[in-house]
């Protein structure tokens, strides 16, 4: 009897009803998972002479509740929400060190020029030298701190860069893994799509967007993966993966590297810039790395104005014995990093000659075979130099000399005031040596101690535009305004976060009241065409019985 089918195709029905919808309830909280439906047609109808009667239900399809559009915008803002926490996360630590006025440098510098005050007031009193000199060294304790502070970050930095280049890796491979469990599934489930394998590389997917910008192509049952600037990193079932090094230009740097297929089976590295890597953890702490550089480079700069201008004028004072002034204030002389491909043997060397002129920059310097070119990296800016009668070049307050023999298309990369701050040194450790005196006064007058306290609000660096606190001051302001920009960021980030999150769940998560009432109907679904099932059983018992 065609009643015992419709009871069949309805209790079938219903069976993975309730078994799909208890599915949806055990999984209300799992992370990633999408609200599965069953998806029912007619089974069609036969024609008779009375119409067509039909012949029940069929399931077509168990369907996860998805799409694609909300998903992609909740992954997109958990990809930069990750970057802009991670950037945050380091810049803290960077405005922590310096935002604090009472202790640091800030305080430092004003001790210093304040028993500077002392000094010149009173030159001949030997414990008002001795009291100048120990702020001078803690001003230089302070800059030192502050720089192994500051470079404790950038080589906990390298470390991070390479431990999320790891995980990045293994989430490669847990993507790939999947596309062939889901190629392998579709071809053994009759076509039907294995929604659990589904979402589970979609939260990898997820999950890899928040380590590293991607973008990810559908090719039938399997996706692709590509860097933010383009990189394959999965192509079919071949993964391309990500590697660290040492940068070309910087062996204490820890760069991201991409690999490639070369000839012999061999691969080929190549080296990735920063800027090359966005989004996500990893594209944050490169992002911060370059800030990380402008700090540096600003603390240095300030160092060397410090040192040059305070060298200067004390070297035209008299001290104690009437011998005159030496350098205060010692600098490591600044090397350039040779490129590994040169194929001469030269090398340079860099002196301070202008504080004023100084730039928080690094350069690239590029030789032709007779003249050099120098790139300003902060701006661009190029000059294209001749070399004087000793080979040397001068820009922006440097003069960069040559040794050795360099060959044409040879490069350098220079980094002037990256390191100064931690070369900084008090170089004086007697007091009768600070030469406090002119030549006009005899040897215990403060006349180079004034011009010596002048100093703190001269114009030394900036060419002419800044004195020595206003160019800490705006270090520490550029902290403070890159971190306070990184907070509204992030909140605001946070928020569409939310919204998008809020979004795709309104179409993919699991409402289990909603579940509750379908579970109630697939129950008397199930026990309705139970009943159907007793009453075909009566009516073929009543015809039994006529037969009978």
């Amino acid at each position: 009897m065609n009643l015992y089918n419709y009871a069949l195709s309805g209790l079938n029905s219903s069976q993975l009803g309730l078994e799909t919808t208890s599915h949806n309830i055990n999984n209300a909280a799992t992370v990633g998972y999408s609200r599965q439906r069953v998806i029912t047609s007619t089974a069609g109808a036969t024609a008779t002479g009375a119409g067509f009667v039909g012949r029940g239900v069929q399931v077509d399809t168990i369907e996860r509740q998805y799409n694609s559009f909300l998903y992609n915008q909740m992954v997109k803002s958990l990809g930069t929400g990750s970057q802009i926490s991670a950037e945050l996360d380091q810049m803290s630590q960077v405005n922590d060190l310096f935002a604090d006025r009472t202790v640091g440098i800030t305080p430092a510098l004003a001790g210093f020029f304040s028993s500077l005050n002392a000094a010149a007031s009173k030159p001949s009193d030997p414990a008002v030298r001795q009291d100048l000199l120990g702020k001078m060294n803690s001003l230089v304790s302070q800059v030192n701190t502050a720089y192994r502070e500051l470079q404790n970050q950038r080589e906990g930095l390298n470390t991070q860069v390479s431990t999320t280049v790891q995980q990045i890796n293994s989430y490669l491979e847990r993507v790939n893994d999947l596309n062939q469990q889901i190629v392998n599934a579709r071809a053994t489930g009759s076509g039907q799509p294995p929604n659990d394998l589904l979402d589970q590389r979609d939260q990898t997917l997820n999950e890899l967007n928040q380590l590293v910008g991607i973008r990810y192509y559908e090719q039938g049952d399997t996706v692709s993966i590509t860097l933010e600037s383009g990189q394959t990193l999965l192509a079919g079932k071949s993964v391309f993966k990500l590697s660290t090094m040492a940068a070309t230009t910087d062996p204490s740097r820890t760069v991201v590297a991409y690999n490639i297929p070369g000839g012999g089976g061999t691969q080929i590295t190549v080296e990735l810039d920063d800027s090359e890597v966005s989004g996500g953890k990893l594209g944050g702490l490169l992002a911060f790395r370059g800030s990380l550089d402008t700090v540096q480079n600003q603390l240095g700069q300030m160092a060397v104005g410090l040192a040059l201008s305070f060298n200067d004028q004390h070297r035209q004072g008299l001290d104690l014995n009437g011998d005159a002034g030496g350098d205060l204030f010692g600098l490591v002389s600044p090397r350039a990093i040779s490129n590994p491909a040169n194929l001469g043997n030269g090398d340079l060397t860099t002196q301070y000659t202008d504080a004023n002129a100084l730039q928080p920059s690094d350069y690239e310097i590029e030789f032709d075979g007779t003249a050099y070119t120098v790139t300003r990296s902060s701006d661009g800016h190029v000059y294209n130099l001749t070399p004087d009668a000793d080979g040397a070049i001068s820009f922006d307050g440097l003069t960069v000399t040559p040794t050795g023999v360099a060959a044409a298309g040879d490069s350098w990369t220079l980094r002037p005031t990256r390191d100064a701050a931690g070369g900084l040194q008090a170089l004086i450790k007697d007091p009768t040596k600070l030469a406090l005196a002119d030549a006009d006064g005899g040897t215990t007058n403060g006349n180079n101690g004034l011009e010596l306290a002048k100093l703190q609000t001269e114009k030394v660096l900036g060419n002419g535009s800044m004195n020595l606190n206003e160019m800490f001051s705006l270090l520490v302001n550029n902290v403070g305004v890159q971190t306070q920009k990184l907070q509204t960021a992030g909140k605001a980030q946070a928020n569409l976060i939310t919204q998008h999150m809020a979004q795709h769940q309104s179409v993919s998560g699991v409402n289990l009241n909603e579940e509750y009432v379908s579970l109630m109907t697939y129950q008397e679904q199930y026990q309705a065409s139970a009943r159907i099932i007793d009453v075909a059983s009566t009516l073929f018992d009543t015809l039994l019985g006529l037969r009978g």
